[in-house]
């Protein structure tokens, strides 16, 4: 017969955390700053450390300058776009006449097909454009709204990544706490078997009638098992600490002390599933960041469709070109490539006539604003699937506390008239190990029920989108 406890699966819970653990990170990337610890860390020190220093928050904070930069992008189409191009080379043949605005008075070197290119020169060419976009028929509106709902999306995600640091955070703070549970468990049944065994072998040193070798060999198995699963034990909140150092963005090497928090701290009441389900629908972070992705979706189809029609500016160019061996010609019906100065404004139309390839665009934007619609139902249909379930496991919760609570409290009085039989000679070694046996099975499930009931709870708040509601504004 062992203790019906294995560390093992308190390893798979702290490790299976929903949404996956934190990657590793170097401690050259990751560490922050060292300051001194006063004193142990509570809960609520512990997720305010992790939310200023877990490097996955910090990604997706990198995340929503991404889409900032989107939004910026889409707000530049509104201003002003202007190029400026120039051109400087040579040599150039020469270009001249004899006498200004005559044209028959071409010199020899630059008349067409002489290779005596005559006076070699160079040549300067600016070209300049300007536009200012007055109405785009929904062009830069709709691109601005599909890139601010982008923002927004980012910034719910970035809660969604805070939400499950936090769960993770519970997980390695309860794990903790049970292992310490189990530990003073262990420790206290140690002492109890310890003195028995004293006296059993007091009692065989007497020849007495009361014991037998096969208790003395049940007794100290017993009292090794207990070893082992103490062993175990602490392996297990070693695990939960270097979990929660990885949590907290901390090194390895860096102490920490947890503060100690009894396993029977859970709320009175059940949480209102109906409340629960309203909460979740309205406050959901990943739910609503699918929203405004859909928003951004429906807007962009918009902007596609906008393509369809002209756009209106206002625009001016400049022209000038200066050639070093052409004689400028200042009659403005004499066409001169090789001088001019021109500059002009104006009302201008700009359109399109890809159509075809603009039905294809719109055609994608539609079918992915249909995809992202569909993502969002069904997400809100596994919300809900969600809610209902971990409501339905806090409250099998509940029920198995309050029964293994009276089992615990039977186990335990079992155990007391068996070690005070003992004391007085009436009862057996094998009827007081099978107690306490009994009672250390009782123990480990009813904390072990508790630590799941806890996770449950947070599940629960996390899955509501009512998670982080508890942590804003507070620091360690």
């Amino acid at each position: 017969m062992g203790i019906p406890y294995s560390c093992g699966a308190l390893l798979c819970a702290l490790l299976s955390a929903p949404g996956g653990s934190e990657p590793p990170t170097s401690e050259a990337t990751a560490q922050p700053t060292e300051t001194a610890t006063t004193g142990p860390l509570s809960l609520d020190a512990l997720i305010a450390e992790a939310l200023a220093h877990n490097l996955q928050v910090k990604v997706t904070e990198a995340q929503i300058g991404e889409a900032r930069g989107l939004l910026t992008l889409a707000e530049a189409q509104a201003y002003p776009r202007a190029t400026l191009t120039t051109l400087f080379g040579g040599p150039t043949p020469e270009a001249r006449t004899r006498e200004l605005n005559n044209i028959d008075s071409v010199t020899d070197s630059s008349l067409e097909g002489d290779f005596d290119f005559g006076s070699l020169g160079v040549s300067l060419r600016i070209n300049g454009q300007l536009a200012q976009p007055l109405y785009t028929f929904g062009k830069i509106d709709k691109g601005k709204e599909a890139a601010g709902h982008l923002v927004r999306a980012a910034r719910h995600q970035k809660t969604v990544a805070q939400a499950e640091l936090v769960v993770n955070v519970n997980r390695a703070f309860w794990a903790y706490q049970l292992t310490q549970a189990f530990l003073d468990s262990l420790d206290e049944g140690k002492t109890t078997l310890a003195e028995v065994l004293e006296r059993i072998e007091a009692l065989l040193e007497a020849d007495s009638t009361q014991v037998t070798e096969n208790d003395r060999l049940r007794l100290k198995y017993a009292l090794t098992t207990l070893s082992v699963r103490e062993t175990e034990a602490k392996q297990a909140a070693e695990t939960a600490l270097r979990a929660m150092r990885l949590l907290l963005g901390w090194p390895q090497t860096r102490p920490l002390t947890v503060q100690r928090r009894d396993l029977d701290d859970l709320p009175e009441d059940i949480p209102n599933l109906q409340l629960g389900l309203m909460a979740a629908t309205a406050q959901r972070p990943d739910l609503r960041a699918l929203q405004s992705v859909v928003k951004a979706a429906d807007a962009f189809v918009e902007f596609r469709r906008a393509g369809f029609y002209p756009s209106l500016f206002i625009g001016g160019f400049l022209d000038y070109a200066y050639t070093s061996n052409a004689t400028n010609q200042t009659n403005p019906f004499i066409y001169d490539p090789f001088n001019f100065l021109t500059i002009a404004a104006g009302l201008g139309l700009q359109v399109e006539l890809d159509i075809f390839t603009k039905l294809a665009l719109l055609e994608q934007a539609e079918a992915q604003a249909r995809v992202r619609t569909n993502q969002a139902a069904l997400a809100l249909q596994a919300i809900q699937l969600e809610v209902h379930t971990k409501h339905l496991e806090i409250t099998g919760g509940y029920q198995r506390i309050e029964a293994l609570e009276t089992a615990n409290r039977t186990a335990r009085g079992w155990l007391t008239a068996s070690v005070l039989a003992y004391d007085i000679g009436t009862g057996r070694a094998d009827e007081l190990i099978d107690a306490f046996l009994a009672f250390a099975a009782a123990e480990a499930e009813l904390q072990t029920t508790r630590f799941n009931t806890l996770l449950n709870l947070v599940d629960f708040a996390r899955a509501t989108g009512r998670l982080m509601q508890a942590h804003r504004g507070k620091s360690p």
